[in-house]
């Protein structure tokens, strides 16, 4: 059964979506030739057809050249790849495609550079494993099934170490459950329930 229409991925439908987001024809100039990505949650906002004002975008390149490109205030941060750039009242949170290890339970991440397919796969539920590819023709990215989770609206870990690596994601758990008024997949809920909140600054 196809995803109800609000969900509808087709490429003219998230042309046109995209082009109601200010600030993407200035990142994919100043990414020129390096692919780059909205992702994440802001994916997920715009196939809800929710407003924001800051963009989540991965660059296969890194992060803190193209926050300089951009120009404006930005902030770098080496040890996780990532800036953050704000520019004419649009926020961007700019990542490098990484992959990331955690050395203990509740531990900051290890990172390294990576595809963006292995970028996907290291975040927290489904339905922020998404991606739209920007500069060219827009198609939606999905490894996970996250479009079928957002269309049924439910949250749904990757894999069943998320949190343990990350407790607080049983917090953001809770979090998306009351603001999209999603439902908690069941081995979701089970791995949450066994999840040891104490390392949760």
């Amino acid at each position: 059964m196809s995803a109800p229409s609000r969900f509808d991925a087709d490429p003219a439908r998230l042309r046109e979506r995209l082009a109601g987001l200010s600030g993407l024809e200035r990142l994919a100039a100043a990414a020129g030739e390096r692919p780059v990505y909205l992702v994440g949650g802001a994916v997920r906002d715009l196939l809800l057809g929710r407003h924001r004002a800051d963009l989540d975008v991965v660059v296969e390149g890194d992060a803190a050249a193209l926050a300089a490109k951009l120009g404006g205030e930005s902030v770098a941060h080496d040890r996780f790849a990532t800036a953050k750039v704000a520019l004419d009242g649009v926020e961007y949170d700019l990542a490098t495609a990484r992959t990331e290890s955690y050395p203990r339970p509740g531990a900051l991440p290890e990172v390294r550079p990576a595809s963006l397919d292995d970028d996907l796969a290291r975040r927290d539920f489904a339905i922020n494993a998404m991606a739209v590819p920007l500069g060219r023709d827009p198609q939606l990215i999905d490894p996970h099934g996250g479009l079928g989770d957002l269309a049924a609206g439910m949250l749904r870990v990757l894999h069943e170490r998320s949190f343990v690596d990350d407790p607080t994601r049983v917090l953001r758990a809770a979090r998306y459950a009351a603001r999209f008024g999603f439902t908690v997949e069941p081995g979701t809920e089970a791995l949450a329930r066994r999840a040891d909140l104490s390392t949760v600054s």
